[in-house]
């Protein structure tokens, strides 16, 4: 039975990866709702999560490719599918998660004793980290005014959301801001036949240092996104495409990893679905499992992601406007659901920040200032 619910599992982290805009932490609220006991509910998630997590870059650079003069408002893999290359962009996402995966586990027991003893150091600091990460990324912006505006409108409407009292405040706001945003400025562009071509090994450098800042953003609250830190990554050094690739990539995985550590050792879930594992699941007595059956998960879903890039690469070429249309309406449905009509509200506010966001040419890191603004009211002890 417990096989049976890991490949289930596994199999819904690779679906729900396939679907842009489609957070796992959403597909894990829906699965809290059903009638299932804590165990089967725990399984669920340490085989959903990883697989997710590494299907869920074939949409990030395959899916919604614009037209060529928007190209600078798209991600950088995607920038790579309109030049042909979008093989070679998620080849290097894949190499990266093999290596920041096994780096991760490797330092994952020194991590157990670290973790306390760093954050035992920094904790009484941590609302002036913080502040400062967060006034570096946006001096960094490319537009520093119009960045402070959407990360201050982008945190008032999280600390509504977040204090708003709705069974899941994440599901809406994050819903909206990315995926509902991205839905409502899809365009259709002509893209290119990509190539298969070698990646050489120029991005392992980028990975090494990916794994240490995912390690890094473990400690600090409000910092999750790992295109965040890989913005803040850039101030000390040059990176080209595929090594910002291999950044994102490898701050995903190994931030996932240590965040096992960090919530057995100082208590501490930066990552969404640790968090819910913790509310089913004692993590620091059952870390070896965890860890066992998250690494397996994550190796069927590169397996599986590297077997089928080839056809994943054919759909840049196809129109999502359909797709689009039934992502919207489950997303609507299962915020309606979970979260009533204050949900939807928050949906259709987030939706229209993000498309403003988009528009304005701001980039979509900013919107990050939903949790951030609201975290560091707490950490300063403003209410309001």
């Amino acid at each position: 039975m417990d096989g049976f619910v890991f490949c289930a599992g596994v199999l819904l982290g690779l679906f729900s990866g396939l679907l842009p805009g489609l957070h796992p932490n959403t597909v894990i609220s829906a699965l809290s709702t059903l009638p299932l006991d804590p165990e089967t509910l725990a399984l669920l998630i340490i085989a959903l999560y990883p697989a997710s997590l590494v299907v869920s870059f074939i949409p990030s650079i395959f899916f919604g490719i614009p037209e060529p003069n928007t190209v600078v408002a798209i991600l950088p893999g995607q920038r790579m599918v309109l030049q042909g290359e979008g093989l070679a962009a998620l080849k290097t996402v894949i190499f990266s998660c093999i290596i920041s995966a096994l780096l991760a586990t490797a330092l994952f027991l020194p991590s157990l004793d670290l973790f306390p003893l760093v954050y035992g150091a920094i904790r009484e600091h941590m609302k002036y980290i913080l502040f400062a990460i967060s006034l570096v990324l946006l001096l960094r912006s490319k537009n520093p005014p119009l960045a402070t505006l959407i990360f201050i409108l982008a945190g008032i409407l999280g600390h509504f959301s977040l204090n708003s009292g709705m069974e899941d405040p994440f599901l809406p706001l994050f819903s909206g801001m990315f995926a509902v945003a991205a839905i409502m400025v899809y365009s259709k562009g002509s893209v290119p036949e990509q190539k298969e071509s070698a990646i050489g090994f120029g991005f392992v450098k980028f990975t090494l240092v990916g794994v240490l800042l995912g390690m890094a953003a473990d400690l600090i609250p409000g910092v999750g996104s790992p295109s965040q830190v890989a913005t803040f990554a850039t101030i000390f050094m040059r990176m080209d495409t595929l090594g910002y690739l291999a950044a994102i990539s490898a701050i995903s995985v190994s931030q996932s990893i240590f965040s096992l550590a960090t919530a057995a050792s100082i208590g501490k879930a930066r990552v969404g679905a640790t968090a819910w594992l913790a509310e089913y699941m004692d993590v620091g007595e059952n870390l070896l499992l965890i860890l066992t059956l998250f690494i397996l998960s994550m190796a069927i879903a590169v397996a599986v992601v590297y077997l089928i890039r080839k056809h994943a690469a054919k759909l840049a070429s196809l129109d999502f406007s359909r797709m689009n249309a039934v992502l919207l309406f489950y997303l609507v449905a299962m915020t309606l659901i979970i979260d009533g009509f204050l949900g939807l509200v928050i949906l259709a506010i987030g939706g229209a920040l993000g498309w403003l966001t988009i528009k304005l040419g701001v980039e979509r890191t900013n919107l990050m200032g939903a949790i951030i603004v609201p975290t560091l009211l707490l950490l300063f002890r403003v209410f309001i």
